[in-house]
């Protein structure tokens, strides 16, 4: 069965190896400070800049149609700002960081800055700087100097004198003459210009806070002052070097537009080109005026589609006269009709017809007047009969006259139709050519007004940023963080002290609690006899050890058989597990509530109990050896102890077969003599883990009670292992478990049986009235404890 956990039992075990998580956090804490105290430190100095894009015409809002760059490229621009390799070497140059002080103390070297003073040299080659430096300078109360390179000295001399080094010189100048240099020891590095901005350029870093108009830009270095004055001095040079790029931007910008001036320029010089070509090619004066005559002959044509109301009226009129011819042949004298006008169709055939309807109009009256044989009425038919054949003749005439001009008409409408849709298709591509040239003016018109416009932008440049949080004096370093670093420490202390009293609990092979050994134990767990310290004499009891004993003494009573003596063996797996020491309590308690009680000493190898009175001249071994066994040696044998009714049967010498008198059947022989002077034996006997003497103990002694006593934080597992083999082995019965030297914190959890209520203080004072009990600190403060 696994070991069940719970914060209660945890905090126990804490306080039993309270010193495993102490020790590893003060380690832990040490650590920390150890690594705090030699770990270089890291500061930052922030500063925040504030950019007005509204100064530049380069930049529209997002989505504007005029904008040159766009607000991303800007953004991309400030970031590299300051960043750019020339203005971090401007910077170095300027607060000479290219040369480093160091001050030489006990613990090692600090960096100093601002310089307490400054090195010149006459030197220029990199090359041989590189060879010179470093350098110690030693100062003196005197403000003599000593130089060393190593170990060697170099040259000595004064503060602000020339000193020969080399292929050149030195000078040492302090910052402030009037106050000198601090005596001590200095060590000075020097690295190239090149090197120590490439140093920097890596510490610098840039990020907007709000989109693009707010930008942080942070410093990183071991001292928090040289950090923020090469801030400060960054952002000078960068409100220049950023008027210098929107000035360059602004002349990328005229530039770009110079080129698109160039491009349209050219479009516009090929467009002009390409329609005058397609002016002279296509004839343009000429189109309008073969439109208009293509425009009339189709107005004629227009006009000739009235050819059918023509045709109708010829038709009408053929009928008309030839009726009127066929009228005249058949009967001369019938009354002819008059013939319809013909106004519309042609007016000398008009004037024909009105002249004949004339004709018939004096016919009809002739009709009236004379007879239809008569010579009037014969030469008016005469006369009428030759204008209605001329008429005749006439339409036939017209009609073969307007067929001919209508389809001469049609001939050259078919000739000029072709040549009229060319002439629209090449007038709509010359007028798109007229608007592709007008567009392209629109477009250098508008270009040419923007150049201007960028070049008196240019010329009025100012810088768009303004600095609304100058660079700050950081006091507390960005790395290492004290707070993380005291935490991480804080929390790998608890848990590795923690963790390693878990991990050991759980190696460890021991039982600490009862919850656990009741899931081991093949046996049932009758009692647990709490741990106290040890106290001198035979009987070395405290109260509340008394009362788990009465506990323990009533729950035995209802295990024996009433047939039977009352005998309880005590064993255990090995020896230290206080089965000696129970079997006194046991024998003790019984002997409180008046029983005659013996107390047999059986292990015959070792004999514990008799070393104690010592008395081990007669006893246990000399009675079972004996042939035949008398009261008179028994009373011989039997001493009575400190108590009324509470008698002892020693061991008695070491005999050479322990296990074969145990296991004869003189032990049931003597324990039958006994029983009617005792009411209680209490047997105890070896470990059999370790000898098999009790195993024939146990033989002879079927329905004795058999406590097997497994000690706190000292028996290990495999031994409940062992007896659960020895049980099966053996078939042993009335086998029950005594957990011994529990370890409490507070009394009212170890009774477990119902006397805790009272507490250990009431129990002592009742049994031990008039002496003197002294608590210790340790107790009084896991008393405090909530476990």
């Amino acid at each position: 069965m696994e070991r069940l956990w719970d914060i209660r039992r945890l905090l126990i075990l804490l306080t039993r190896s309270w010193w495993w998580p102490l020790g590893t956090l003060f380690l832990s804490f040490w650590i920390a400070w150890a690594y705090l105290r030699y770990t270089t430190s890291i500061y930052k100095s922030d500063a925040s800049i504030q950019i007005d894009l509204s100064q530049s015409n380069l930049v529209k809002a997002k989505g504007g149609n005029e904008a040159f760059l766009p607000l991303e490229n800007l953004a991309d621009m400030y970031a590299e700002l300051f960043t750019t390799y020339n203005l971090i070497e401007r910077a170095v140059e300027d607060l000479r960081l290219e040369w480093e002080i160091y001050s030489i103390g006990r613990f090692g070297r600090s960096l100093l800055f601002p310089h307490p003073f400054t090195v010149e040299t006459d030197l220029q080659e990199e090359r041989v700087l590189s060879q010179l430096f470093p350098l110690t300078i030693e100062v003196g109360e005197s403000q003599d100097l000593l130089v060393r390179k190593g170990d060697r000295l170099l040259k000595e001399g004064r503060i602000g004198a020339w000193l020969p080094l080399g292929k050149g010189q030195i000078r040492i100048v302090p910052a402030d003459p009037r106050r000198g240099i601090p005596s001590g020891t200095y060590f000075v590095a020097k690295t190239s210009v090149s090197a120590a901005a490439y140093g920097w350029q890596s510490r610098i870093s840039a990020f907007p806070k709000r989109g693009f108009t707010v930008w942080v830009v942070s410093v990183t270095d071991i001292s928090p002052t040289r950090a923020q004055r090469f801030l400060a001095k960054l952002l000078e040079h960068a409100r220049e070097y950023e008027r210098s790029i929107r000035q360059t931007h602004y002349q990328k910008a005229l530039e770009y537009v110079d080129t698109l001036l160039v491009a349209v320029r050219g479009g516009i010089d090929k467009a002009q080109d390409s329609l005058l070509s397609r002016e002279r090619r296509i004839d343009l004066p000429f189109i309008s005026v073969r439109r208009e005559k293509a425009l009339a002959l189709f107005t004629d044509l227009e006009r000739g589609q009235d050819a059918w109301e023509e045709e109708q009226a010829f038709s009408l009129l053929e009928k008309q006269v030839q009726g009127l011819l066929d009228t005249l042949e058949k009967a001369p004298q019938a009354h002819l009709p008059p013939i319809a006008s013909f106004t519309k169709v042609d007016e000398t055939l008009a004037k024909v017809v009105e002249e004949l309807n004339q004709v018939i109009a004096q016919r009809e009256r002739l009709l009236q007047l004379y007879a239809p044989s008569s010579m009037p009425i014969l030469a008016e038919n005469q006369r009428l009969h030759r204008l209605l054949s001329q008429l005749w003749h006439a339409l036939l005439q017209l009609r073969a006259q307007k067929v001919q001009t209508r389809l001469r008409l049609l001939r050259e409408w078919g000739q000029r139709r072709d040549q009229f849709y060319k002439d629209l298709v090449l007038e709509r591509e010359f007028s798109l050519l007229q608007e592709d040239l007008s567009l392209r003016r629109e477009i250098y018109k508008s270009l040419l007004e923007k150049r201007i416009q960028l070049s008196i932008d240019k010329e009025a440049v100012v810088s768009s940023f303004r600095v609304s949080q100058p660079p700050t004096l950081s006091s507390i370093p960005v790395y290492p963080s004290r707070i993380q670093v005291y935490v991480i420490a804080l929390l790998l202390g608890l848990f590795i002290g923690i963790g390693g009293v878990i991990l050991w609990h759980l190696l460890n092979q021991r039982v600490s609690y009862r919850i656990d050994i009741e899931g081991l134990s093949p046996v049932p767990v009758i009692g647990e006899l709490p741990y106290e310290r040890e106290q001198k004499g035979l009987l070395p009891f405290s109260g509340l050890q008394l009362e788990i004993l009465r506990s323990l003494r009533n729950a035995l009573g209802f295990l024996w058989d009433p047939a039977s003596p009352k005998v309880v063996v005590l064993t255990s797996t090995v020896s230290g597990e206080g089965k000696t020491y129970l079997a006194r309590g046991i024998a003790y308690t019984y002997a409180l509530a008046g029983y005659r009680v013996l107390l047999v000493d059986a292990d015959l190898r070792r004999g514990s109990i008799s070393q104690a009175v010592g008395f081990q001249e007669k006893g246990l071994s000399l009675l079972l050896s004996a042939s035949q066994i008398s009261e008179e040696m028994v009373r011989e044998a039997i001493i009575p102890l400190g108590k009324e009714g509470l008698y002892l049967l020693p061991s008695g010498p070491l005999p050479p077969n322990p296990a074969e008198l145990l296991e004869s059947p003189g032990l049931v022989h003597l324990i039958q003599i006994l029983a009617s002077e005792y009411d209680v034996f209490v047997l105890d006997t070896a470990p059999v883990g370790l000898v098999s003497d009790t195993l024939g103990i146990l033989r002879g002694f079927p329905s004795a009670v058999t406590l097997f006593v497994f000690r706190a934080d000292y028996s290990r597992i495999p031994f409940l292992r062992h007896l659960e083999e020895v049980i099966k082995t053996h078939h042993l019965n009335k086998v029950y478990l005594v957990f011994n030297g529990t370890k409490l914190s507070k009394p009212r959890y170890g009774y477990g049986y119902g006397y805790g209520y009272y507490g250990d203080g009431y129990i002592r004072r009742y049994y031990y009235v008039g002496e003197r009990q002294r608590t210790r600190m340790i107790q009084r403060l896991r008393e405090l404890l909530p476990i």
